[in-house]
């Protein structure tokens, strides 16, 4: 079981789930080993299923992005959907508020307002 824990931590670091047909059945070759027992391992360690375990990773990675990066908050939502691995705005819509209470573009707004708020 370590073992597999370390590949699904290589496999979060890789970026590999921003691809868009990324299922069960791709991480569990990846990872060498049964998607039932990978679908348990997510559930027992991760503490989500793997579609919700799939879309926070990629919320993690497009916030991060947007954090860091100020050029892809004038892109459309739609965008930021597909590079980050969704099959529609729609669907980054509501995995983005529901993992983080606000809509994207609330969040992208409040980023562009810290960055002009002057400093105190």
């Amino acid at each position: 079981m370590n073992t597999l824990l370390k590949k699904l931590e290589k496999f979060e670091k890789s970026n590999l789930y921003l691809k868009s047909n990324i299922g069960l059945n791709y991480l569990s070759n990846y990872l060498d080993a049964n998607h039932r027992y990978v679908s348990e391992i997510i559930k027992i360690h991760r503490g989500k299923t793997f579609s919700n375990y799939i879309n926070d990773l990629r919320i993690e990675y497009i916030m991060k992005v947007l954090y860091e990066d100020p050029s892809y908050r004038k892109y459309k939502i739609s965008y930021l959907a597909e590079i980050c691995g969704f099959s529609s705005r729609e669907v980054f819509a509501v995995a983005f508020k529901k993992r983080n209470k606000i809509s994207p573009s609330y969040f992208i707004e409040s980023l562009n307002e810290e960055n002009d708020t002057p400093d105190s």
